[in-house]
């Protein structure tokens, strides 16, 4: 159970930090415990004149990575020590929105954002380019890039 302590407050760092890199001093922070020992922080940042909606999961069965789903964009197994720098890059335009196809569906994106120890990958059933928010906008990709 310290452990399991131990990694939530690692996390909600990272988070708290991922937001006073942004600007936000102040974001809208929620917790709650979930079934088989895990937890999930939902947080709102203000940016753009717009709510950006953030989500963490994590199992204590899978330390020390957490599901990050920002805005129906969804992560999986991020390390604890990226959240921060993941969420930062996304929100202020250092990663990227790509056109991917997928064998017998319709054409999807995927966004990318390398860190200093890897690179992740996310993805999202609902985004069209006609309903991006600002920040989405920012991170696609046109023919000339």
């Amino acid at each position: 159970m310290t452990r399991v302590k131990s990694e939530r407050l690692n996390i909600a760092a990272e988070i708290s930090a991922a937001a006073r890199s942004l600007g936000v001093t102040d974001p809208e922070i929620e917790e709650r415990e979930l079934d088989g020992g895990g937890w999930m922080t939902d947080f709102v940042i203000r940016l753009d004149d717009e709510d950006v909606e953030l989500d963490v999961m994590h199992y204590a069965r899978v330390a020390p990575s957490a599901r990050l789903t920002l805005e129906g964009w969804q992560f999986e197994q991020v390390a604890a020590s990226d959240l921060q720098q993941v969420i930062t890059k996304i929100l202020s335009g250092e990663a990227v929105i790509k056109p991917r196809r997928t064998f017998l569906r319709r054409p999807d994106h995927v966004l990318e954002v390398a860190t200093r120890t890897g690179t992740y990958y996310g993805s999202s059933e609902s985004f069209s380019k006609e309903r991006a928010a600002v920040w989405e906008t920012r991170l696609l990709l046109t023919p000339e890039s």
